[in-house]
């Protein structure tokens, strides 16, 4: 028998009709505010007040519901059918294709799906109402058996954000901490505490959220650079580059792989605080590596309802196909700059690209490609696997998409089209000089 649980109790029993919006959080692109000296900045505040207004809403009506003895039930949207192409709009946020889930529902299955989803929707008032942060892998340990797995918890939470038209952290549910920053930077927390990234060692620090942190003292730094290896983050934090590097006081970053929500909010705040600071990427010089730079600057597929969750200005520095060949001699291919005798969009289009990989796999060059030992070690670089051409032809089509061409697109182009046509990839430490990638870095943030 379904009990009414403490949240629906707290609540109380006045009606409101349930109408669920789409409301974003507020705009991190709000003035600076300064504090003390130019070089302390304050965090843009984002409210949570709607988000709570909008889980208040649902658990009344569930209130209601069980007063008037009808079904239970829950407006649930799933970000999956929007990949699925359930939904043809280039407008994700008015696309969602609202479902429901009821108790007692059709099966058992949706009973403890109804279940579970209610547990999240609770957590989240409360951690709101309270103001402390809950992470994804708390909510799945404190009830495992209800959950099933903690990729469940993950769907779930991303859902009922988009659901709601929020991001995940407006309902003061986040990730465990997965990125590392190290640089001359400190973090005042609302706790009141201070958070010094220049500490010594390769250990860098954890990022907290970004919604607890209050003020950021930026004192003398110029640049960010963030990396896709996590070897690399601990090489130039173990050698002080931070406050070492030819180009000045930076900060560097990592995600250790794939960009994480959270690491790409903390880089998107401090490009809001910070605009005249200068942002790179430094990635691994096959397809997944230029995934990787494109998600830090435009997002995911997955969470693209998620603000303040994408930076543009940030460069792609590295690594690319001069950095490890020392002359490209190109087929017909190239002789004809099919890269730049045609626009973008067409140039990547799908059939483009489809072609594109189909010449590239069953001719042959006229000529070697001959590689820079002082540049590339031989063992770093290696053939492009079948994966790594599927994804280099589906970049090629999601470049194509009018929204995500910007001015360093036609270069991407380029350079996925020199990866399928000489068949290589490259990892940064191609570009190492005997393990030690300063000088390469000297070179181009101060060139």
């Amino acid at each position: 028998m379904f009990s009414k649980p403490r949240e629906l109790r707290r609540i109380g029993t006045r009606s409101r009709s349930l109408n669920v919006v789409a409301q974003g959080p507020s705009s991190v692109s709000a003035r600076i505010n300064l504090d003390r000296s130019s070089r302390v900045i304050q965090v843009p505040p984002s409210s949570q007040n709607g988000t709570l207004s909008l889980i208040e809403n649902l658990l009344e009506s569930i209130v209601d519901a069980i007063s008037s003895g009808k079904e239970l039930v829950i407006p649930y949207a799933s970000v999956r059918s929007l990949q699925d192409g359930a939904v043809q709009t280039t407008n994700r946020r008015d696309a969602r294709a609202v479902d429901y889930v009821r108790f007692p529902g059709r099966s058992v299955q949706e009973a403890k799906k109804f279940e579970a989803l209610f547990r999240i929707i609770e957590l989240s008032h409360e951690a709101l109402l309270s103001g402390n942060l809950i992470t994804k892998r708390n909510i799945y340990y404190q009830n495992p058996d209800l959950f099933r797995s903690q990729s469940a918890v993950d769907d779930m939470v991303d859902n009922l954000a988009f659901t709601l038209g929020v991001g995940r952290e407006n309902l003061n549910i986040v990730a465990a901490a997965k990125g590392l920053v190290s640089g001359p930077i400190d973090m005042i927390l609302h706790d009141g505490s201070i958070h010094s990234c220049d500490i010594p060692g390769n250990t860098g620090m954890l990022l907290p959220s970004v919604s607890s942190i209050q003020k950021i003292d930026f004192r003398t730094t110029q640049w960010l650079l963030v990396i896709e290896k996590e070897a690399t983050f601990r090489t130039l934090a173990a050698s002080a580059y931070c406050k070492n590097s030819q180009a000045g006081h930076g900060i560097i970053i990592t995600a250790k792989g794939f960009p994480d929500l959270a690491t790409r909010r903390f880089i998107c705040i401090l490009h809001s605080m910070r605009p005249d600071l200068a942002m790179f990427a430094l990635v691994d010089y096959d397809p997944h590596g230029l995934a990787i730079m494109r998600t830090y600057r435009y997002g995911s597929q997955r969470l693209d309802h998620e603000q303040n969750a994408a930076t543009p200005q940030i460069l792609w520095l590295g690594i690319r196909s001069d950095d490890i060949l020392l002359d490209v001699d190109t087929d017909r291919h190239e002789s004809q700059d099919y890269s730049q005798s045609q626009p973008i969009s067409e140039s990547a289009s799908k059939d483009a690209a489809a072609r594109y990989l189909d010449e590239s796999q069953n001719e042959r060059r006229t000529k070697r490609v001959r590689f820079s030992k002082a540049k590339a070690p031989s063992e770093s670089i290696l053939p492009l696997t079948a994966h790594d051409r599927k994804r280099a032809v589906e970049l090629l089509k999601e470049i194509s998409v009018a929204h995500t061409i910007d001015v360093g697109g036609s270069d991407q182009v380029q350079e996925l089209q020199r990866m399928l046509m000489l068949n290589i990839k490259a990892e940064i430490q191609a570009v190492d000089n005997y393990g030690d990638i300063a000088k390469w870095l000297d070179d181009k943030l101060s060139g």
